[in-house]
């Protein structure tokens, strides 16, 4: 059985489990995937969030989590 998959998350090289989706990756990172604010590319694409839980990852992905701030 596999242990995993390796990706770059927000530049830092990391192993996954295999079948993790966009959605349990930003709940992995300590984030809530349905609060507002919250933006995910995966190799430079953005996904739109209605396909976080459909879009797994696979081994040399490159994942952006962005987390809006606001401010002034």
């Amino acid at each position: 059985m596999s242990a995993g998959v390796t990706v770059v998350v927000n530049g830092s090289s990391q192993t996954v489990p295999e079948a993790l989706d966009l959605a349990a990756l930003v709940r992995r990172l300590g984030r809530d995937p349905d609060r507002p604010g919250t933006a995910v590319a995966r190799n430079g694409e953005v996904v739109p969030r209605r396909q976080w839980a459909g879009t797994r990852l696979a081994e040399g992905d490159s994942v952006e989590v962005l987390h809006a701030v606001g401010g002034g």
